[in-house]
Formats: structure tokens, C-alpha cells, sequence
């Protein structure tokens, strides 16, 4: 049987681990990140230069994919690789809260690098195809999207630097 005493320690330890558990729930928590930046103008080069190398990793990929050197699987994952670091980059430019002189270039920077992940998902789209066999003509299609979204990117690229202070 129980005693008082088992029942009264028993209690406490309940009464603790609840008061504990409020605690938690209770006091706030800063659990976002935050980016300071005193130097915009290298934060944004070293954004590009990141971008700069997904661009060129991607772009051989993509060729070697069409050469059939590598195959449309290992063409996607990487594509979703590069997709989860331009997504990354997007974040970093966004989080970074740039004053006004610098705002024009860093969203224009920030397009650049949405059309590049609308590069990559069409890219990815065209790797299943490929897989499951894609006409010639449907392939002139799919790297007729792609070429866009590329020159998309290149403009805001361009358009960045142009309204950069």
C-alpha cells in the first residue's frame, strides 16, 4: 500500500516537472538568427560569388546530363542541392536588412536568384523527362524555358549591379 509519505514525495516530484514544463512555455525564446552587416557592398559580392559558383557547377551539369555523362538522377539530386542554396542566399539577402541605398540591388539580386531556383526546378523537370525519354522536339521546348529563365536571371543580375550605391 502507499504510504503518506510515497504519496506526498510523489506529488512534489509531479508538482516540479509540471512548474518546470511551464517555465518552458512560458519565458520567451529568441530562437531566430539574426545577420549583422556593416559592409553591404561584400555581403551582396559574396552572395554573387556563391551564386556565381552554383551557376557554373549547374551549367555542366546540365550539359553533361545532355551528353548523357551523367544521368538525370544524379542531375536532380544535385539540382536540389543547388536549389536548397540558392534558396539559402535568398534568406541571407532578405535577413541581411539592408538601408535604402542598398535595397534596389539587394532585391533585385534576390529575383535573380528566384528565377535561378525557377531555373533549376524547370532543369529538374526536364531530367524526368529525359528518364522516361523525351522527343527532340519537346527537348527544344524545355531548353527553350530554360534559356529564358537563364536570361532572366543574367537581367536581374545585371539590373543589381546597376542600382547597386
Amino acid at each position: 500500500m502507499a504510504t503518506k509519505k510515497g504519496i506526498i514525495i510523489t506529488a512534489i516530484i509531479l508538482g516540479a516537472i509540471a512548474a518546470g514544463s511551464s517555465i518552458a512555455w512560458i519565458l520567451p525564446q529568441n530562437n531566430g538568427s539574426t545577420i549583422v552587416v556593416s559592409d553591404y557592398g561584400n555581403e551582396l559580392e559574396g552572395v554573387k560569388e556563391r551564386h556565381a559558383l552554383i551557376m557554373t557547377t549547374m551549367d555542366s551539369n546540365l550539359k553533361s546530363m545532355l551528353n548523357n555523362t551523367l544521368s538525370p538522377d544524379e542531375f536532380t539530386t544535385m539540382a536540389q542541392t543547388s536549389s536548397t542554396q540558392t534558396t539559402s542566399l535568398i534568406s541571407e539577402l532578405i535577413e541581411s536588412n539592408p538601408p535604402a541605398q542598398w535595397r534596389e540591388s539587394y532585391l533585385n539580386y534576390a529575383e535573380a536568384l528566384k528565377k535561378y531556383n525557377d531555373y533549376l526546378t524547370e532543369s529538374i523537370s526536364l531530367a524526368s523527362k529525359m528518364k522516361s525519354g523525351i522527343s527532340p522536339s519537346d527537348l527544344s521546348d524545355e531548353m527553350s524555358k530554360i534559356g529564358s529563365l537563364k536570361n532572366d536571371t543574367d537581367a536581374f543580375i545585371v539590373k543589381s549591379s546597376e542600382t547597386k550605391p
